[in-house]
């Protein structure tokens, strides 16, 4: 089969990769369209220690399953994955925080091939059908919009006075637009202009990272930490930013990726001093339920279509890698069967 990989050499597009062994509780998935961000485009350049297949969101259909799960309902369907893959079996899983697993892996991301590829191997657990009513190409963002979703439930903004979203990823935004539905005084502040016509289009108020100032205000802020965020926006410079607008006992909300990325530094350690002082409440979000991201979608809580900055095809390559890592790119959807 086709696939994007990388190792120690690169990225390359590998042309007669072999297909992937199927497990006895796994599901072999034709992948229709995969989704490229900048955590990809990350992972390609080395920031993120996986080597195999790129990419970790995926629409596609079950093609085959393993024998424990001969019987689900899925094959012939139309699915999405949950990235993280849990082993089911440490003392976390057997508690119910599977997410938290202590052998996780991550498609595309850590220890488990990814979705730019024609074919994937993933457990059934960790798939969802697609409904009818949701655009395949809207389905490919269903994590995306799934982590969004989990930081509305982290933190209860109803009745907070002041809310800032600090970043302008695609993660930023999507959590700008989930939190503006429950409170019209949610703002984003970001780096990057160009993509503020996209809150002026869902009437969400936005400020560059130079004019807000650093007032003690905000009840709660969340900073949206990806690989392409801005200047000011990144690591130090954002928490200390965030810190700057909090007001004493305020919520501070650490939004992450689901691995560890090479020059995106989140530690908290030369601001703890702060956080007692004023008594803020640190909280940390990564990973949301998938069902509730395909749930969000087909009830119109977002509009996904303006994040799709960019379509490619699988043959494209590499080069559809640096195109998606141009500054004016949010989302990449690649065309597996084109």
């Amino acid at each position: 089969m086709r696939a994007l990989v990388t190792d120690a050499d690169g990225p390359r597009l590998a042309s007669e990769r072999e297909l992937p062994q199927l497990g006895a509780s796994e599901a072999l998935v034709r992948i229709e369209m995969a989704g490229l961000s900048s955590l990809d485009v990350a992972c390609a350049t080395g920031r993120i220690g996986h080597a195999g297949v790129i990419g970790h969101e995926l629409v596609g259909v079950v093609e085959k399953l393993g024998e424990r799960v001969s019987k689900s309902p899925l094959i012939g369907r139309r699915v999405v994955a949950s990235p993280d893959i849990a082993c089911g079996k440490c003392d976390l899983c057997r508690k119910g925080l599977s997410v938290h697993c202590r052998d996780r892996r991550v498609i595309g991301l850590r220890g488990h091939d990814g979705s730019l590829a024609e074919r994937i191997v993933v457990p059934v657990r960790n798939l969802f059908e697609v409904p009818a009513g949701i655009k395949p190409e809207m389905a490919v963002l269903a994590s995306a919009v799934a982590d969004a979703v989990h930081v509305a439930h982290l933190v209860p903004v109803e009745k907070m006075t002041y809310v800032t979203v600090l970043g302008d990823g695609a993660g930023a935004i999507l959590v700008a637009q989930v939190l503006a539905k429950r409170n019209a005084s949610v703002r984003l502040v970001g780096a990057r202009e160009e993509r503020f016509g996209l809150c002026e289009r869902w009437q969400i108020r936005h400020r560059h990272i130079s004019e807000p100032g650093l007032r003690a205000d905000q009840d709660v802020v969340v900073v949206c930490l990806e690989p392409e965020t801005g200047p000011s926006l990144s690591g130090p410079d954002a928490v200390r930013t965030a810190l700057g607008m909090l007001r004493p006992r305020g919520t501070l909300v650490l939004q992450g990726p689901p691995v560890p990325v090479e020059g995106l530094d989140m530690s908290l350690s030369a601001h703890l001093e702060r956080v007692i002082h004023d008594e803020l409440r640190v909280l940390g979000a990564r990973s949301g339920r998938i069902a509730e991201g395909l749930e969000a979608i087909a009830s119109g809580l977002v509009d996904l279509a303006p994040l799709i900055t960019r379509r490619a095809r699988l043959e494209d390559g590499v080069a559809m890698l640096r195109a998606a890592a141009s500054p004016e790119q949010i989302r990449t959807i690649v065309d597996i069967a084109a």
